[in-house]
């Protein structure tokens, strides 16, 4: 009898649920903080005692009458902790392979998000070869949420870098850590929590935009009350009305796209341009476009190909008619051939149906990228063309976007369970997706100050190292000087330096002007890296980032500049300085002379003899700037005035 009722009492303890649990991202593998009190904390009955081994000492606590509890171990210097064994009544959670060593939070959007594996051949050899039991790295799922949560739910349980897994790690991540550990020679943790084409206020905590009541105000009015555990069911049902719209409108995408249908009565947009930018800042849907195009009979001559930018998310292109091409990669350069009999002499028609999931919709913004190459004669098709809305996507804010992109979100689902984790330090790229106008590009020099000072209030670590990314280059190259959303929001983050323990690493020189996720992350690793060793780690004297603006002198008809992080002098890659652009009284730019001279750099113009501002690579895609220190860093982007 008491064998039966010891398998029966076996049994229903089996069938218990477990009331002893860790956050999801204490898995075997992990990286814990060296030389700091790390915090070990989780769930469990209530008034049970909990007891955690770590590193050779046991510590004991006690489970609170919320089932909450969280022991604090000892500071440990870098290397093999062993196992982390955590008991609570007659439960056990172990976690093998443990590490002490140096711990950063990367986030930020899709050029963070950006995985290894996702850069085509770039880096095939690392991801086949990289092997390295000290650097490991944790993926957060996307995760969003309008109330602070403890836990998140993962991508990517920590993993060791191995060929069969480093192509999952973050690349800009990657890159970072390879170079710590080539110079600490100590354990590094990689804490990946990023999304593609999020904001800075949705990565902000509530608290923390208490300066901005634009976003506290929408948080409260749209977000706060939405039943997000509902989401998937919302979302759904919304989606099957959009696809019920699309279906009732299949008679008029029929029509459309033929040559002689009659559009006069549809609005203009100009193209290319994402629509967000033109009068549709949250749309996500089914758009037609029509562009007319006259060709001449000395043009119908040999094949035609016809190019078109990047285009968000997938595009159906016909040309009179006839199907030409589709492509379902948003971020890929279109090249449609054009069969031959297609082409007419007079007017042609150009129909391109866009359908958009979510984030930028339409035809990225690179004018030489849109327009039919008929023997090796480029016709551009950039201007006004019309469109017709055929199907907007609701959402369930109201109309005020993706979900994903509200205020606070992201911190309240992907930040907030991580912040009782001790941590070295953060590493963020991200600001695209707060570049999209002037009055955005310009409030990021407030916002992104408060996301900086919000984490570190909210992890309760100090001023710990926020060390972050100035945005590449993106967007179609000028002839003349011009102004720039992207510039204003590049000087925005350059203004972030003024708060303690910040650094920022250049990568205008390894953008690409028609893709807003350049493939050259390791120099954008290696640059972050570079500072972490100079200013956190203090590995080395040399400045580790570009020549930044001091001082402007007016002689004459001549600007004397002055910089900073000089060091060893200042340098050009080529043979002239570009992207240095001068303006009189009547705030007209043009490019300059420019010539290093010593340290400094002297700028003219033959036709300003009384020159009041100077700008440096003041442009969204300024690629070709070349000034440099000798160390190699890129100089950063500048203007000397305020217009």
């Amino acid at each position: 009898m008491k064998l039966v009722f010891l398998f029966v009492s076996l049994f229903v303890a089996e069938l218990l649920p477990a009331q002893l649990k860790l956050p999801a991202f204490f898995t075997d593998n992990m990286v814990l903080q060296q030389q700091k009190t790390n915090r070990i904390w989780g769930w469990a009955k209530p008034n049970d005692m909990v007891s955690v081994t770590f590193n050779k000492k046991t510590y004991k606590g006690l489970v609170n009458e919320q089932g909450t509890w969280q022991i604090f171990t000892e500071p440990a210097n870098a290397g093999e902790v062993g196992a982390v064994v955590v008991k609570a009544g007659n439960e056990t959670i172990q976690l093998n392979n443990v590490l002490l060593g140096e711990v950063w939070v990367c986030s930020g959007q899709s050029n963070m998000e950006w995985k290894l594996n996702m850069l085509g051949n770039t880096y095939t050899d690392e991801i086949k070869t990289a092997a390295n039991n000290n650097i490991r790295f944790v993926v957060f799922n996307k995760t969003y949420s309008n109330t602070p949560q403890q836990d998140v739910t993962l991508e990517k349980k920590w993993s060791v870098i191995q060929p069969d897994n480093t192509g999952d790690c973050s690349a800009v991540a990657y890159w970072f850590a390879k170079k710590l550990y080539q110079q600490l020679h100590v354990p590094i943790g990689l804490v990946v929590t990023a999304w593609g084409g999020t904001p800075a206020e949705a990565w902000t905590s509530f608290e923390g935009l208490y300066a901005f009541p634009n976003y506290t105000n929408t948080f409260v009015e749209k977000i706060k009350s939405l039943h997000l555990n509902d989401i998937n069911r919302q979302t759904q049902l919304l989606l099957e009305k959009y696809q019920q719209t699309v279906r009732d409108k299949s008679g008029l995408m029929n029509e459309l796209i033929k040559p002689d249908y009659n559009d006069s009565k549809w609005p203009e947009m100009y193209l290319p341009k994402h629509w967000e930018l033109q009068g549709f800042p949250t749309m996500d849907g089914l758009v037609a476009y029509r562009v007319h195009f006259n060709l001449t009979d000395a043009q119908l001559v040999g094949d035609a190909v016809l190019h078109l930018p990047a285009i968000d998310d997938q595009d159906s292109t016909f040309i009179n008619g006839v199907f030409v091409g589709t492509n379902g990669q948003w971020d890929a350069l279109r090249n449609y051939k054009v069969p031959a009999g297609i082409l007419k002499v007079g007017d042609n028609v150009l129909v391109i149906k866009v359908q958009d999931d979510g984030g930028g919709g339409g035809l990225d913004a690179i004018d030489d990228r849109f327009n039919l190459m008929i023997n090796q004669q480029t016709i551009s098709l950039k201007g006004n063309a019309k469109y017709n809305i055929i199907a907007a996507k609701e959402d369930i804010t109201g109309g005020n976007g993706n979900i994903q992109n509200q205020p606070a979100v992201l911190f309240n689902g992907m930040i907030a369970p991580v912040l009782p984790l001790s941590i070295k330090g953060a590493i963020w790229y991200q600001g695209e997706s707060n570049a999209d106008n002037n009055e955005r590009s310009v409030e990021y020099r407030a916002l992104f100050p408060a996301m900086i000072k919000d984490w570190r209030n909210q992890f309760s670590q100090g001023d710990f190292p926020f060390l972050f990314v100035q945005l590449s280059s993106f967007g179609p190259l000028k002839n003349e000087p011009a102004e720039s959303n992207w510039a204003l929001l590049r000087e925005a983050q350059t203004n972030t330096l003024k708060l303690p323990n910040t650094g920022m690493a250049v990568t205008i020189d390894v953008g690409n002007p028609q893709n807003i996720h350049p493939v050259q992350k390791k120099e954008v690793g290696d640059r972050l890296a570079a500072i972490a060793l100079q200013s956190t780690y203090n590995y080395s004297t040399a400045v580790s980032s570009g020549p930044q603006f001091e001082i402007a002198q007016f002689i004459k008809n001549q600007v004397v500049l002055e910089f900073s992080n000089v060091n060893n002098g200042l340098m050009m890659k080529g043979n002239i300085l570009k992207y240095f652009a001068i303006a009189g009284a009547d705030k007209k730019f043009v490019w300059a002379n420019a010539s290093i001279q010593g340290n400094k750099i002297v700028v003219s113009h033959k036709n300003i003899s009384a020159p009041k501002a100077v700008r440096y690579a003041w442009a969204d895609s300024p690629v070709d700037a070349n000034l440099y220190n000798k160390e190699g860093f890129p100089a950063v982007p500048f203007r000397t005035d305020n217009w």
